[in-house]
């Protein structure tokens, strides 16, 4: 059993739906990987964030313990 004994009318074009398919695989999984490289994208810009969030708490809560720490020194 084969392409042109099952479909004999699309004998001719055979060849052209091959490569259909190919380029079909082919684009899929293009949108595959470019998916893949936005999702990690994505990650790392969160990431990003939520660090330089962290870094910020921290600043401020550095000024906020020098701030009470300088208040608690006797004054001469």
């Amino acid at each position: 059993m084969s392409f042109s004994t099952d479909y004999p009318e699309y004998s001719e074009i055979e060849e052209l739906i091959r490569r259909a398919r190919a380029e079909r695989s082919v684009i899929i999984a293009h949108m595959i990987a470019d998916a893949v490289v936005a999702v990690i994208r994505g990650f790392k810009q969160m990431r990003a964030g939520l660090a330089h969030g962290i870094k910020l708490e921290r600043d401020i809560h550095a000024l906020q313990v020098d701030a009470l720490f300088r208040r608690s020194l006797p004054h001469h």
